[in-house]
């Protein structure tokens, strides 16, 4: 069976996925396979179907005609064949020697069944001397990482920006075959549609997941796309939804998964409404800043009485300042977002590259 499986989901609006597509390939040892997931009344570009013709560890599978995001990563996993199943956007950059990664843990830490790590984040609209700095962590060991504290950062937003700081996952992460199958064993969503399946995953991989390893080291790099609000599809009682903001769309998808497993949402106290504030100061206009704090607050006044709504200050700041310090900083190297004329992802990777600790050394067998 092929180690690592890297799913692509591709989308009408989608970047084009040869630049990812080619890169990955290139590595002609790499025991992977690529599977790339699309709506039947999408077509792909010549150059893209003869990059995937020309190597059988790549392939196309079409879903029917219009299938939601959410739908559409759960049917892309769902064809994937690897011990170990990823999956990234076609814009974004992953490093092929993951699936040595992979092949390590399995021999050295048999109970581990999800990985994470720091995935690289730009901008692709950022211009150059304008972009702010791009951490590379200094260090790269793989540790395990405690279950209960992922699940109070992710379902109790301890130390949370707008968003969970918690990477496990499918998304720019990844999780053993048994852990896949668990999850897709889960009932489909049939009452509600989420713009982030990201988070779906990373809740359902985190409550069902034994073991949970992370390694410093990058191996992405998310090309970020803003969250574009989205009017939710379900009929709940619960006021925080996708049509809001991000820090909405999150809340409910953790009150869709815990509800499916008929336990209690616990989100909300005062880190929750901190994260609602953080997203709303990140609005660079006022008003975007005073459309979404209306709606957090409207959302707050209906939720358990209303008792968080008082929490609830957020500040706008329309001038942010960019760091852009270089060189060695704490525990990472600052580098530049367009580092050796980088402009993709791809590119980007390629040069930060050469900063990390190669795969192979850091999946040496230890001797003692």
């Amino acid at each position: 069976m092929t180690k690592l499986s890297i799913c692509i989901p591709v989308e009408a609006a989608a970047q084009d996925a040869l630049p990812l597509v080619t890169a990955i390939l290139e590595n002609r040892n790499a025991d992977i396979e690529i599977v790339l997931a699309k709506s039947s009344d999408i077509s792909l570009a010549d150059a893209l179907l003869s990059a995937v013709s020309s190597d059988g560890r790549a392939r196309i599978i079409d879903t029917d005609q219009g299938t939601a995001r959410q739908l559409l990563w759960r049917h892309a996993v769902s064809a994937a064949t690897g011990d170990w199943v990823t999956l990234v956007n076609p814009g974004d950059m992953i490093e092929s020697d993951l699936s040595i990664m992979v092949a390590f843990l399995e021999t050295s830490s048999p109970g581990i069944d999800a990985l994470a790590w720091n995935a690289f984040q730009i901008d692709p609209h950022a211009e150059p001397g304008k972009a702010s700095s791009v951490a590379v962590p200094a260090s790269s060991h793989i540790s395990t990482i405690d279950k209960t504290t992922m699940l109070k950062a992710f379902f109790n937003w301890e130390g949370s920006l707008n968003s969970p700081k918690m990477p496990f996952g499918l998304y720019h992460a990844a999780i053993r075959r048994s852990l896949v199958d668990t999850v897709l064993q889960l009932p489909e969503p049939q009452d509600w549609s989420t713009p982030v399946p990201q988070y779906e995953w990373a809740a359902k991989v985190l409550l069902f997941a034994n073991g949970l390893a992370f390694s410093p080291r990058s191996m992405s790099v998310i090309s970020v796309t803003p969250f574009v609000a989205q009017s939710p599809l379900h009929s709940w009682n619960f006021p925080f939804h996708s049509g809001l903001g991000l820090a909405g769309a999150v809340a409910e998808v953790q009150f869709h998964v815990l509800r499916e497993l008929s336990s209690p949402w616990g989100g909300g106290h005062q880190a929750f409404v901190r994260a609602l504030m953080i997203d709303c100061m990140m609005e660079t206009t006022r008003e975007a800043y005073v459309g979404k704090g209306n709606g957090y607050f409207a959302a707050l006044s209906e939720f358990e009485g209303g008792r968080l709504a008082p929490l609830f200050r957020p500040e706008f700041h329309d001038v942010r300042p960019r760091d852009t310090r270089r060189g060695l900083h704490g525990d990472a190297i600052l580098i530049d977002r367009f580092i050796g004329g980088a402009q993709t992802p791809q590119e980007f990777y390629a040069v930060a590259k050469s900063l990390l600790t190669p795969m192979a050394v850091l999946c040496r067998p230890q001797v003692d």
